[in-house]
Parts: C-alpha cells; structure tokens; sequence
C-alpha cells in the first residue's frame, strides 16, 4: 500500500468576506504571481489546516475566521481534514467524521496516530516525553519562506517547546531512526514501566505478608484438616450411638421396674392373703364340729372337714403363687441388675468421649487453630499472587525482549553508518546539481544540518539538504510521502541560471516519490517546467472569490456541523 500523500483541493471561505477559494493539485502544481496575489497564503494553509502553527498566516487584511479544508489522498483512501479556529476534524471521503479535537494536544495525538508518526520529544527541564506535534512531521517537507531559507530551522512557530529536537526529528525522518523504531522503543519503556509496577506490586504483597506472618504465634502446630474433618464425624458417630444406647437401656430398665413394682404389689397381696387363709384355717381347726356365726352378716356355718380340706387347698395354691411372684421378682432384679451394669457402661463410655474431647481441647487451642488457618489461608493465598504476578511479569518480560530487538535491529552500527553515507552522498550530489561550489557545500553533513555559508549559494544548498533528505527517507524511512512544498525559491537574488537549476532539480528529484507544489514570483524564460501545471495569480490580495462562495459552503455545511457538534460541550440533565 503506498505512503504517498496526494493534495487534491484546498478549500479556503470566509464569512466575514462572504468568499472563498477552491485551489486544485496536480502531480506538480505552480503557483505563480508577485508579491501580494496569495500565493504564500494558500500554501501556509496547507499545514494551518494541519494544525500546524505557521508563520504568519493571518498577517494584513486577512480573516481571522476563514475556514479551511483539504481534500487529499493516503493508502488508496481519500479523505478531507477541516479546521474551524480551534476545531479540526478528519473526515473520510463520504463526511464520515474520524477523530476530532478543539485542542492541539489530543489533535496531535490523534493526527500521529493517523499518519503513524511515532515521534515523542523532550519537554526543556522535564524528564516528561510527549508527542511531538504535526509541525514536526510536515517540517521536512515545506520550505517557506518566512523561516526555511536561513541558517536556522525556523519553517513553524513555537518549535521549541521540546528541547533538542532537531537530532531526533530529522534522525527519525530519514531513517536512522525511523518511526518503527520508535514505537519499538517507546513500546519497550512502556512495558518496563508496567513490569517495574508488577515487580514492586509483588514485592508489596511479599512485605505485607511478611508482617503478617510475624504477627502469627511461632510453632502453630500442623493440622490435616481431611483427617480432623474425619476424626470429628467418628466421635459424632459414636456420640450418637451411645446416646441411642443410654436412651434404649432406660426404657428397657423403666419397663423392668415397671414390672417389678407391679410383681412386688402382687407379692405383698398374695402374702397378706396367705396370713388371712392361715389364721382362719387354725380357726376352723380350733372350733372343729361346731357352729360359726359369721359376724357380717349374722350367717351360721358349720366347721366341717369339708370345709377344712377346702380352705386347706385355698392355702396351698397361694403358697404357690407367692412362690412363683418371689422367682419372678428374683428374675426381674437379675435383668435390672444386667440393665443397670449395661447403663453404667454406657455411662463411662460417655465420659470416655468427654475425656479425649478434653484433652484434645487441652493440646489444641482455639486461637492455635485460628491461626494455623489464618498461615495457611496466607500462604495459599500468596501463593495464588505469587504466581498470578510472576505470570504477567514474565509475559511482559518477554514482550520487552521482543521489542528491544527491533530497537537492536536499528541500532545496528552498520545500518546506521549505511543511512549516513546514503544521506550525505545526496546532499553532495544534489548540491553539486544545484550548483553549490564545493568549498561551500557542507562537509560531513548530519540530519538537521543546515549550510553556514552566505550569499546566493545559501538558499541552494538548503534546498540540496531538504531534496536529500526526501531522497533518504524515501529509501531507508518509514514516514508518509508527503508532497515537497516550496515557497519562493528566488532567495539571496538567485541570478536566473541558478533558479532555473534549483526548479528543475526540485522538480525531477523530489517528484519521484513526491507530489511538488512551487510558489515562485516569477521563473527565467530558460526553466523548462515540463509537467508543472501553472496556476498564475494576477490579482493582489485576490485570493478569495466571492465567486466560489456558495459552492465552498454547499461542500462544508455538512463537515462543518459534524465537527462542531461533535465538540459541543455535552448537557447534563438532573
């Protein structure tokens, strides 16, 4: 996919003056007139609508407020950026709105990212790094003539708001030091950071567990929890089997002396019943043959033999009986004394348990066992930490390695001693082209040079420094191509041998891998512009049309809302 950037339209309107202007590109455009027809204005709003902060954009009657938007194409896509004062805004060719901002630190950031232009610089008295602005990235390529024809590179305003930026701005463009680089490299600071945030991370949890670890009693003694676990629900078990034998024997000694109560009671009833029948036999003996009233009811009976044998056998069958309640209650008092022993054993069975559940309270304390849990719940849990860190931790260790071999691979001494000899064989071929003699042209020429000498050979050679430069990145970097931009190549009274050579040579070596837009005030009879299409400018202070207002506003209307309305303050409702 090709990093060739093509300007296609700049659309300028102003509604203070109720005009505006649509200015098209070719391949290679020429922007020709004299002093006061707008030339330098439509270039310098090629990178105010940027966001560049150039040199005297709104100098004389120019409006303040004029909108400008410009429709150019990148990676086979067109697209249109638009800035309104402070608002700027990327669109795509169907005025679907990319990014936007009101303010030139996020714009920066947005319009790097867009154009990967990985730069950060230095902020002067800070170790802060930030993203280095578009101005930066454009710079390389514009040569204006408010600040690209002196010794010092002074194309945009406020360049230094970073400290020594010109060594790695122009390292980065052509290719020592490309945008890969970069990103490698700032990629690598980034997750060395995140890893040295892991590491403390760990080691705060190692200190911290430290102290609570010494806050726990030494010698806490080691418990298997599945083995306590199991040891209770035995001694449940026998607990309750017990209590279910104590339970069972009291109602079998209950129903036994139930039943010796009621043996008893009959024994007694019996034996009282057996004195009766004794006595009233010895009675009926002592009156034998004679007549007995009976004193209830008045009654005579006879005290017959009959009556004897009678009674006799009354006698004998409760003697019987008495014996047989006594074996009975002797057989009860043997079980209840079985029971009895067999709930005593119980019994002690019961306090054995209560025992060995004393003693193991004795052995094992309660705050032990808290403890030993609360070690043990603190080493599992360090644990878990512990290597959940030591997991991302080697992640980003390994990430780090991966990206600290890209930068490797472009601080490899020969690839960088390869990127000088190519750039500074181009400056010293193109300003021989370009006709810098050779006690002027710069020696060992680094990026960012720029020539010392004066007179009219100056100008060339700071065109011979911008053209290698191009030629450089175009074969060892990575930026976008954007086009070659020069303002008013006619510095330091360039006689017209020299203009000529300095617009041909622009022409042919930056138009190999670049879109060329010249602004020059005149050009010799002799310059041969080949594929330059001329747009002559004839009119002062003319640059605006009213003519082409209604056309520049229809084109706008719809970007323009998007962009404001994407940057109105948000309402919140209660």
């Amino acid at each position: 996919m090709s990093q060739r950037v093509t300007y296609k339209t700049l659309w300028l309107v102003s509604a203070r003056d109720g005009s505006a202007r649509k200015q098209q590109f070719s391949q290679k455009t020429l922007l020709l007139g004299p002093n006061g027809t707008g030339k330098s204005r439509i270039v310098k709003n090629l990178y105010w609508v940027f966001g560049c902060k150039t040199r005297k954009r709104d100098a004389g009657i120019w409006d303040p407020d004029t909108v400008a938007a410009l429709e150019f194409a990148y990676r086979d896509t067109n697209y249109m950026v638009v800035r309104d004062g402070k608002r700027l805004g990327m669109f795509e060719d169907n005025d679907q709105l990319l990014f936007s901002a009101d303010n030139m630190s996020a714009w920066s950031k947005q319009i790097a990212a867009f154009f990967g232009f990985e730069l950060r610089l230095k902020r002067p008295q800070s170790a802060t790094f930030s993203q280095a602005g578009p101005e930066y990235m454009f710079m390389p390529f514009y040569m204006d003539q408010d600040g690209s024809w002196g010794a010092g590179w002074d194309t945009f305003e406020q360049l230094t708001q970073f400290s020594n930026w010109k060594g790695a701005t122009f390292e980065s463009f052509i290719g020592m030091r490309p945008n890969a680089y970069f990103h490698a490299k700032y990629l690598s600071t980034e997750i060395g950071d995140r890893a040295n945030e892991r590491r403390k991370e760990l080691e705060a949890h190692r200190a911290a567990f430290k102290r609570v670890q010494d806050v726990l009693p030494k010698n806490l003694p080691s418990l298997n929890f599945a083995a306590f676990r199991s040891e209770l629900a035995e001694l449940g078990r026998k607990a309750t089997k017990l209590q279910q034998d104590q339970v069972r024997i009291r109602g079998q000694l209950l129903g036994l002396v139930n039943i010796r109560e009621k043996v008893k009671s009959e024994l007694k009833i019996a034996l009282a019943a057996y004195s009766e029948l004794k006595g009233d036999f010895a009675y009926l003996t002592d009156r034998a043959g004679e007549s007995i009233e009976c004193p209830t009811c008045g009654t005579v009976h006879e005290s017959s033999f009959h009556a004897r044998i009678l009674l006799s056998s009354d006698v004998e069958s409760l003697g019987g009986l008495i014996m047989e309640l006594r074996t009975q209650a002797d057989d009860i008092g043997s079980k209840e004394a079985s029971i009895r022993a067999s709930l005593q054993s119980v019994a002690r069975d019961i306090a054995e348990l209560d025992k060995l559940q004393q003693e193991r309270r004795v052995k094992l304390k309660l705050e032990e066992v808290l403890a030993s849990q609360s070690k043990r719940t603190l080493d599992t849990a360090f644990q878990r930490v512990s290597r959940d860190l030591s997991g991302a931790l080697k992640k980003l260790e390994a990430e780090r390695a991966k990206a600290d071999e890209q930068v490797k691979k472009f601080e490899d001494p020969e690839r960088l001693s390869a990127v000088r000899q190519y750039f500074s064989a181009q400056v010293s071929s193109l300003s021989s082209l370009v006709d810098v003699p050779i006690d002027e042209q710069i020696g060992e020429p680094r990026p960012g040079t720029r020539a010392q000498s004066g007179g009219s050979s100056a100008p060339r050679s700071m065109l011979a420094v911008h053209l290698a430069m191009l030629a450089t990145n175009a074969e060892w970097g990575d930026s976008p191509l954007f086009p070659f931009v020069v303002d008013t190549p006619q510095q330091s009274g360039q006689d017209d041998s020299n203009l000529t050579k300095m617009v041909q040579v622009l022409g042919r070596a930056a138009g190999i891998h670049h879109q060329v837009i010249l602004a020059a005030e005149r050009l010799p009879t002799s310059v041969q512009l080949g594929d330059f299409e001329v747009v002559r400018l004839t009119e002062k202070r003319q640059v605006l049309s009213k003519d082409i207002f209604d056309e520049a506003v229809a084109l706008l209307q719809e970007p323009l809302s998007a962009l404001r309305e994407s940057l109105r303050p948000a309402v919140h409702t209660a």
